[in-house]
Formats: structure tokens, sequence, C-alpha cells
């Protein structure tokens, strides 16, 4: 299994809105996980405006239009395990603290990492868990405004 690591991100939910939309227009099927819920509350309200024209089609795993959806954000291991069947080969972006609470079925595992101390200190500790797990991992630094306009 592999993990890229993206480093450098200015505002970790933000810039994983654009990664979250580089997925989609690359049509791969994605799972957010994040064990916070009004956490993920919020990640969703930002995936929807993050851009006055962006538009990234997804649901939460609990709404009942969630199999349909090619981006399907999760707060809970189930949630993960019932939208990897759902979905073709998904990769999961997890912006939560620890890592990802099971080993998906197919495609990659997605870590955003801010330059906030605290984000880094939970990336590098997310680092040695996957590594001691024998995940294969890869580091990328994010470009500024690798998304497009930030502002």
């Amino acid at each position: 299994m592999r993990v890229d690591f993206a480093f450098g991100a200015q505002n970790r939910f933000r810039d994983s809105c654009f990664i979250v939309q580089k997925q989609y227009l690359a049509d791969r099927h994605l799972l957010v996980y994040l064990s916070d819920q009004r956490a993920l509350a919020h990640f969703d309200r930002l995936l929807w405006g993050f851009q006055p024209t962006a538009f990234v089609p997804h649901a939460l795993a609990d709404a009942h239009n969630a199999e349909q959806a090619p981006i399907v954000l999760c707060a809970q291991p189930q949630q993960l395990e019932q939208a990897q069947q759902w979905l073709n080969q998904p990769w999961v972006l997890n912006l939560d603290a620890d890592i990802v609470p099971l080993e998906p079925s197919s495609g990659r595992i997605l870590e955003v990492v801010s330059a906030q101390q605290q984000c880094r200190t939970q990336g590098r500790q997310r680092w040695r868990r996957y590594q001691s797990l024998g995940y294969t991992l890869r580091a990328h630094e994010l470009k500024p405004n690798h998304g497009g306009n930030h502002g």
C-alpha cells in the first residue's frame, strides 16, 4: 500500500479541497476520513465554496445519496469500510490526526500536512506509524498556489 504525504500546505483543509477537486477531475473515486464530525462538517461546507466556480460532487457517508457520490466523507471506520464497497478502487484522503483506521482495499492514501507545528508533529507520527506497518511512503512538497488562485 502506498501513502503519499503532501507537505507545506498553507491551510490543510483548503489545500485539501484542491486535492479533492483534482482527484474528481481525474475521474478518481475518493474517500475522505476525519473522525471529528464537527471538523468533517466544516470540510463538507468548505468543499461547496472553496472556489466560486468549483463543483466537487460529494456526500457525507450517512446521506441517502452517498452510494452515488464519487467522493464520500466518512467519520467512522465502518463508514470507510462500507463506502469502499460502493466506489471503484477509491483512494483515501486522511484528514484525521491519526492514520487511516483500516487498510484501503485498493488505491492509495493521501496525507496533507501544513506548516503548523501541531500538524507537522502529527504528520511525523503518522509517517512513522505507516512505516512501521510496512507501507510504501512518498513525500511531496506542495507548491504555492498549487490548486489555483487561493485569493
